[in-house]
């Protein structure tokens, strides 16, 4: 990973997190015995998209202001 390791780990968090979010956020409003995905408001699609953009910043932002730890270094060796 190198010196880009920190922002590359950062950055597939907050696109893992936030496409969770969105993805749950899109499920909860399919919900139902006649829905499909020409019955989702444009609020809920605003929702989806509000639930996808906080899962990106919040997660983002945690995994780029925790820094990888050093791997355990055996004392026999």
């Amino acid at each position: 990973m190198g010196r880009y390791g920190p922002h590359l780990k950062a950055i597939v968090a907050a696109l893992v997190s936030g496409l969770i979010a969105f993805l749950s956020s899109l499920l909860t409003a399919l919900q139902g015995e006649h829905t499909g995905f020409d019955t989702v408001t444009a609020g809920q699609w605003v929702t989806a998209v509000l639930a996808f953009l906080v899962g990106l910043g919040v997660s983002g932002g945690a995994t780029h202001r925790v820094g990888n730890r050093t791997p355990a270094v055996d004392a026999k060796v």
